[in-house]
């Protein structure tokens, strides 16, 4: 059960980071002025539910892509 929380936790948090990165290209050079915009709009849980939704999404097609296999697999079998 560990192991699956620390999974899902390192898939949560690369895609926090591979998203917000992907939606403001300009953060490696503008760092100050984007923490500042998100601090004066005090916006800081969107990129936290915008993650959350996408990665429902994934969780979702995983979970499909999942039961797929085991489904193939067990057809291989008879």
């Amino acid at each position: 059960m560990k192991k699956v929380l620390i999974r899902e936790a390192v898939v949560y948090t690369v895609l926090l980071i591979l998203l917000s990165l992907l939606m403001h290209p300009d953060f490696f050079s503008h760092a100050q002025e984007r923490l500042s915009h998100m601090h004066a709009r005090e916006n800081y849980y969107h990129p936290v539910i915008y993650t959350f939704f996408v990665y429902i999404l994934l969780l979702f097609v995983r979970i499909v892509i999942k039961k797929v296999i085991s489904i193939v697999k067990k057809m291989r079998v008879n």
